[in-house]
């Protein structure tokens, strides 16, 4: 531990420091800051979502190539999701080919992408981009027991009470690789990690046609179509933008491939399938930890009380994007609990 911090080896102070910017993360540090706490959120990327966030195209309107939407059927992701759509930020997604399988569920979209959702949460919050957190230590600063944490370079850090890893368990277990006295939880991180599943994501765009938004191919490479010009204010284009999600199966075998490799089959897989001939195409995109299979048992998140330390996201609940919301719920109400009591 560094018992003696001084005030010009730490960049900032908080209450929570948070990292991960993905939806657990975002929507944790939106509940703590409204609760009162100084939060402020760590993100390796230069922008936020993680798994739902959305890909710039030129000069063309942007796309979901991650999480298309969010399916709620928990009342508090539906009231919080409802909130979202009366200031503009998220819209219920209606369309008949949601609706077969809907089962009283709801479908949200974020607007205009899916990443709107995360900013959203994140615009009261301190959020700092392009930073890798490498080292995490127990410390104390100002006679106050808490951590320090400092990027890959040292060049930032940052004194927190408490911390919360809001990443995909695979990254989750290189940061509780070097926390003293985490082997638990390191364990919990490297089992779920050993579960992650692959895909290659592309979109397209093709004359305007009367396809299904959701197109689910059997027997091909293609796991999933997603028109994502026709979710809800997304139509401002003279194309159809479509989102083409592989096969993890497929994936996994072609990890490595070139991504014009890539680009040519998936493509090739699309025309089979819808007979359209793409216009335009971008540069297909690798989700190395795209879904997880891990989420077992009913405790959506875990909580080291005398460390002050969590770990939240979809990978311990329900593998999805509703997950990462129910379990960032139910870490933020322990966390809250334990500091109100």
């Amino acid at each position: 531990m560094n018992d003696h911090l001084k005030h010009d080896e730490v960049s900032s102070t908080y209450d929570v420091a948070i990292i991960g910017a993905g939806i657990a993360g975002s929507l944790c540090a939106n509940i703590l800051y409204k609760a009162g706490l100084k939060v402020c959120v760590l993100e390796k990327s230069r922008g936020t979502g993680g798994r739902a966030s959305s890909k710039r195209r030129n000069h063309s309107p942007s796309c979901d190539l991650g999480t298309p939407y969010i399916c709620a059927t928990h009342a508090q992701t539906q009231a919080t999701l409802s909130a979202l759509e009366e200031v503009g930020i998220a819209t219920q997604w209606q369309d008949p080919a949601l609706e077969k399988t809907s089962n009283n569920r709801c479908f949200y979209v974020g607007n205009p992408t899916m990443s709107a959702i995360t900013r959203h949460w994140l615009d009261t919050v301190d959020l700092i981009t392009n930073t890798r957190i490498h080292h995490i230590e127990r410390a104390k600063k100002d006679h106050q027991a808490g951590w320090l944490l400092q990027d890959y370079h040292l060049a930032k850090s940052f004194f927190t009470k408490y911390i919360i890893i809001a990443t995909p368990a695979p990254q989750a277990a290189i940061l509780l690789a070097n926390i003293e006295d985490s082997e638990i939880l390191l364990q919990q991180a490297t089992q779920a990690g050993e579960s992650y599943q692959a895909q290659w994501a592309l979109w397209v765009e093709t004359e305007k046609t009367s396809l299904p938004a959701i197109v689910e191919p059997t027997n091909s490479l293609l796991k999933r179509l997603i028109k994502d010009s026709q979710k809800p204010n997304r139509d401002t284009n003279p194309h159809d933008l479509w989102v083409l999600q592989s096969t993890p199966e497929w994936a996994q075998q072609h990890l490595n491939n070139e991504p014009k490799d890539i680009a040519a089959r998936l493509i090739s897989a699309f025309e089979e399938h819808t007979k359209l001939t793409p216009k335009a195409y971008g540069t297909p995109h690798r989700w190395l930890l795209s879904r997880s299979q891990a989420a077992k048992g009913n405790h959506p998140y875990i909580w080291d009380k005398l460390q002050g330390l969590g770990l939240t996201g979809d990978w311990l609940c329900q593998n999805d994007a509703e997950g990462a919301m129910l379990s960032a719920y139910a870490l933020c109400e322990q966390i809250l609990n334990e500091i109100n009591n």
